[in-house]
């Protein structure tokens, strides 16, 4: 009994000797201290996210901030729908289908494009200039229509046969959606499928995503899609913009934290998939230019859906649509990774969270988030809207003046009147900034700039064209009509 009763002993505190260092293991495992955590749930609430997803990767463990939302709740992901697009063209590279050196019109017939005038030589733009965005083609939606086109296939390709680009290919590196629409519809010629069936089945299942989704549509029917939102009248407002499926490939794919955290995890070498796989991956990290390198002089090089770092080796890549917002970064020599995944259209909710998300996680740094210039802009647009109303009110106030429908009285009260050159002043102004200024500053045409800007800017639009009516029926009264009820 004495010797049971002294094993048990022993066995207990084998066991908990044991237990001590692996209780500690577990304890460190996560890693997002609670005060971190909580500092970031507090900044998403002052942000005004409604949801919104956050993982952190230290040496390949997971941590997960969930605001509002669950592991398998879906997400746009923005243009970090590129970095997928781009896998499944190297996918091909590595099935032997296509080459990365090929010209672009090798798989595209149709596809001619013209630099001062001149048709350039089909070998001189290839398909690795669509991948790191040295082709010519640049983010300007009013000369290289690519997002939340309602276009048909043949209708695209009639609109960018022959196109001009803005510089010769490999002669520099600017961003462009069109790009990796191009790249689209060459996979599906080279492929014979779809660009959904053929990510879905070659690309997002076999990496095991099986939440990520390369068409909008079968994302909605699952029913775990959150909405999207856009500023609006200084809160949060419901959109729906979704991407057509032709451009689906630079930017519309939906996906979840989880997914989005696994897939990082196989770009940073945490997760095994398949030899093909992992050497696809080492792949999209690489520069494909040759001699001709736009990217001698800078920190940087865009690889294949990814931008890449030289000085620290970060990996990373944003994405930003009317209604979502995300990011994903991965630093190579602090062997962590973030990614943001959020329901708001927002330009903070990008390279701006990741760093707040880095500084609380890593240096215990608990800073602010920014402000939001998309939540400045709705600021400025509901004052102008009241400007308007204010407006409004003595344009119908004028209008019963005239029809003698109020006391005497009130028409000499000098706190009723205004100068009526104010009016066709600010309302010239106004419309000029929204039909001209905004459209040339952010290179997008009218349509794409209501879209991506806050909802309250088409309030806006429609008091300044009020006033402009004010204006003009001002000018017609003090002209024509005052003289004679003077008399």
């Amino acid at each position: 009994m004495k010797f049971r009763k002294t094993s048990k002993i022993i066995t207990l505190l084998m066991l908990v000797c044991l237990l001590m260092p692996f209780s500690e293991v577990l304890a460190n495992q996560r890693a997002v201290s609670n005060e971190a955590e909580q500092h970031i749930l507090n900044e998403l609430n002052r942000a005004n996210i409604p949801n919104a997803a956050i993982a952190v990767i230290q040496n390949g463990e997971t941590s997960y901030i969930l605001h509002n939302s669950e592991l398998n709740t879906l997400f746009g992901i923005g243009s970090v729908t590129k970095s997928l697009t781009a896998f499944g063209v190297l996918l091909l590279e590595d099935m032997g289908l296509l080459s990365l050196s090929d010209p672009v019109n090798l798989h595209l017939p149709w596809f001619n494009v013209r630099h001062n005038g001149q048709p350039v030589p089909h070998e001189d733009i290839r398909i690795y200039n669509l991948l790191q965005h040295t082709s010519g083609f640049t983010s300007n939606e009013r000369r290289f229509t690519s997002t939340f086109v309602e276009l048909s296939e043949a209708e695209f390709i009639a609109v960018l046969d022959g196109i001009e680009l803005a510089f010769y290919p490999s002669a520099d590196h600017i961003y462009g959606n069109v790009n990796y629409v191009i790249l689209g519809l060459l996979l599906e010629a080279v492929s014979g499928q779809s660009y959904d069936d053929f990510m879905t089945q070659n690309v997002l299942h076999p990496l095991g995503l099986y939440n990520t989704f390369s068409n909008a549509q079968r994302a909605k029917d699952t029913g775990r899609v959150v909405d999207g939102h856009r500023f609006g009248f200084l809160r949060p407002r419901v959109t729906n913009e979704l991407f057509p499926p032709l451009v689906m490939p630079t930017g519309g794919a939906f996906s979840s934290i989880s997914d989005m955290a696994r897939w990082t995890g196989i770009q940073a070498g945490f997760v095994d998939v398949s030899d093909q796989f992992a050497r696809i991956v080492q792949r999209s990290h690489e520069n494909f230019h040759g001699e001709q390198n736009p990217f001698t002089d800078r920190d940087f090089h865009y690889a294949a859906g990814w931008g890449v770092r030289h000085q620290n080796g970060e990996i990373h890549h944003g994405g930003n649509t009317p209604g979502y917002s995300s990011q994903i970064s991965f630093l190579q020599q602090d062997n962590t990774a973030v990614v943001v995944l959020a329901n708001l259209g927002s330009s903070v909710m990008t390279s701006p969270f990741v760093t707040l998300v880095l500084d609380a996680v890593v240096d215990d740094n608990f800073n602010a988030i920014g402000t939001d210039p998309f939540a400045i802009m709705d600021m400025v647009f509901v004052v102008l809207t009241a400007v308007g109303v204010l407006f409004v009110g003595l344009f119908v106030w004028r209008i019963m003046k005239l029809n003698k429908q109020l006391p005497n009285g009130w028409r000499e009260k000098p706190t009723l009147r205004i100068k009526w050159i104010f009016a066709p002043i600010l309302s010239i102004i106004g419309l000029l900034v929204f039909y001209v200024g905004m459209p040339m500053a952010f290179q997008i045409p009218f349509r794409t700039m209501m879209v991506n800007g806050p909802a309250s800017g088409l309030a806006a639009i429609i008091v300044m064209w009020v006033m402009a009516v004010y204006s003009l029926f001002s000018l017609w009264t003090k002209v024509f009509v005052s003289p004679k009820v003077g008399k």
